[in-house]
């Protein structure tokens, strides 16, 4: 388990962190001991000694039990308990694991030819987009003398898989209908997301004491809203002016499209899940700029290993990226030198970026990086 929240808390062993090793010694001196209370001589085993090799033999399904025993009480822990035990857990909190989501978008349906009649367009039509189909979640009507309506569908397979088609990407009709129609989404498909994970939901579980009474602290906030989709890896709650509380949010480490922003407010307007006199507003963090550019060395002892330590310089700098993207974090490029070590460089000269404060509603987002190999150096 790898909550940050769960981190800090101490490590338990329920067998007191006993060995394989330990256990086989200490099954010999038992049988040594026991062997010369009974018999009043005494007796070391050999390590070819036929009654040796039974305690081994009998250890191995004895720490096999151990480990077993061990696991049993970690799985009543939040912090080691996964899969059913972890579900099983939550449900002493009222908390329920989110099942995949699917993506949604807007589809037009546009009309080859006015009609004097209503065309109407029934719910679960379905549209393709390369591999993935998406259907109608209402009703749509086209009026008479009109040529066009725009309807809400989703993806027929749950998950993040159906993000990221673009504007006019899904324009495929598979259901026919009787009056020719052209159809394409006028909005990027979002708010997909896979089945909550033992991390996003021991996470929740945590919160979820929180969200027992409507008096509006921030982590009751912060469970609502992961409560309404796993997708939404990141929120930050901020109140700047009396009786007005600011959710800003980022879905698939991207910004959240406007539908999606429209739907998680009415979720959160809810009287259930915020004080009455609390006026929520779901926002997009404002978007800040950065460049990345450096010149990385590697030591001369690590000459063999030139184009390991190059591949890992790269993602290294793809892993500062992905931690600088975090609502409110200032840019801060002593990150970036220590991914940068890490990965395996002598040293690196950071031109840019330079340390910048963030406020608590802005986000640093990187342009192209520029990286650069600047050879061997002396260890």
């Amino acid at each position: 388990m790898s909550v940050t929240r769960l981190k800090n808390y101490p490590e338990i062993s329920f067998i007191e962190e006993t060995s394989f090793e330990e256990l086989k010694e200490k099954m010999i001196s038992d049988y040594e001991k026991r062997y010369r209370e009974l018999t009043g001589n005494e007796i070391s085993l050999a390590k070819a000694d036929p009654y040796r090799l039974i305690l081994y033999a009998c250890a191995v399904a004895i720490y096999q039990g151990y480990q077993y025993e061990d696991r049993a009480g970690k799985m009543g822990l939040l912090k080691y308990s996964t899969g059913e035990f972890l579900d099983n857990l939550a449900a002493l909190k009222g908390v329920t694991r989110n099942e995949a989501e699917p993506a949604r978008t807007t589809l037009r349906f546009t009309l080859a030819a006015l009609l004097n009649r209503v065309a109407t367009i029934p719910p679960g039509t379905r549209v393709k987009g390369q591999d993935l189909y998406f259907e109608t979640t209402e009703r749509g009507e086209i009026p008479a003398g009109m040529d066009y309506v725009d309807i809400q569908a989703k993806c027929q397979t749950p998950g993040s898989i159906g993000n990221g088609f673009l504007t006019g990407d899904i324009r495929t009709m598979v259901d026919p209908l009787p009056y020719t129609l052209s159809v394409e989404n006028t909005a990027p498909t979002s708010g997909g997301a896979d089945r909550e994970t033992d991390d996003e939901l021991a996470e929740r579980i945590y919160l979820a004491p929180s969200s027992y009474s409507t008096a509006g602290p921030k982590l009751a906030y912060e469970y609502w809203v992961k409560t309404y989709s796993p997708a939404i890896g990141e929120s930050k709650v901020i109140s700047e002016v009396p009786g007005e509380v600011d959710i800003y949010v980022m879905v698939d480490g991207q910004l959240p499209t406007d539908d999606f922003m429209a739907q998680l407010e009415a979720y959160m307007q809810s009287g259930e899940r915020r004080p009455l006199t609390d006026h929520v507003v779901v926002k997009k963090p404002e978007s800040v700029s950065y460049d990345i550019e450096f010149v990385y060395y590697i030591r001369k002892s690590d000459q063999d290993m030139v184009e390991t330590i190059q591949a890992a310089v790269k993602t290294a700098c793809e892993n500062f990226i992905a931690w600088q993207r975090k609502i409110g974090r200032d840019i801060t490029p002593s990150q970036l030198v220590y991914e940068l070590v890490k990965a395996g460089a002598q040293s690196a000269d950071i031109k840019k970026p330079e340390y910048t404060e963030l406020t608590d509603s802005q986000i640093a987002i990187a342009r192209e990086p520029v990286i650069t190999y600047g050879g061997i150096r002396d260890d």
